[in-house]
């Protein structure tokens, strides 16, 4: 008689004594097998093809929303756009929000309209460093670098006659990107930030 899995090196735990025949081997022990797959996401034409996938949990401060891999917070002091991307960056790879596609920005439209009461517009990380010194509105970037692919305008940069140089989000119309006349003007301010 061999105790358990002394013979086999069997890695399960002993149970007890077992008989084994000489010449046989013990039954094979069940295994599981992981097959790595890989999933496409495809749209026909017409479809929305930036489907938002459902972020992984995380846990975010209090005060703060989770939405894919970052949180997200808004903060109804009234702050210039420069004030308000440096209290962004007091946080954990902070910045002002970036908002790269619709569903981001129908997700900071909602967390604006559920939580501010006033008509303000908030900060956003949408600025021009240049000034408007690029041809057609060129010059305008994300505060945090994010490559400038989504941007609904709700007037034309290169329309308005006393342009700011700093965007907002209006929460009048909902959820259109705006510029502000002032940089210096006081708004809100919503940040998204690592945890």
């Amino acid at each position: 008689m061999v105790r358990g899995s002394q013979k086999f090196g069997i890695t399960a735990p002993s149970l007890g004594l077992i008989n084994i025949p000489q010449g046989h081997l013990p039954p094979p022990i069940p295994s599981l097998h992981f097959t790595p797959t890989l999933s496409l996401i495809s749209s026909s034409p017409g479809e929305n093809s930036q489907k938002e996938l459902p972020s992984a949990r995380i846990s975010c401060p209090s005060g703060s929303m989770a939405y894919r891999s970052h949180c997200y917070a808004l903060f109804k002091t009234p702050k210039t756009w420069m004030d308000a991307d440096i209290a962004c960056q007091k946080r954990p790879s902070g910045h002002l929000v970036s908002v790269l596609s619709g569903a981001e920005e129908s997700f900071v439209a909602s967390l604006v309209r559920n939580n501010l009461n006033t008509q303000s517009d908030i900060w956003i990380g949408l600025h021009d460093p240049t000034e408007g010194s690029e041809a057609n509105a060129g010059g305008w970037e994300w505060s945090s670098n994010d490559v400038l692919n989504y941007v609904a305008w709700e007037t034309d940069p290169a329309a308005i006659s006393s342009p700011g140089y700093c965007g907002s989000l209006s929460r009048s119309s909902g959820k259109k990107h705006r510029r502000s006349f002032l940089s210096s003007l006081f708004h809100p301010l919503t940040c998204h930030f690592w945890v």
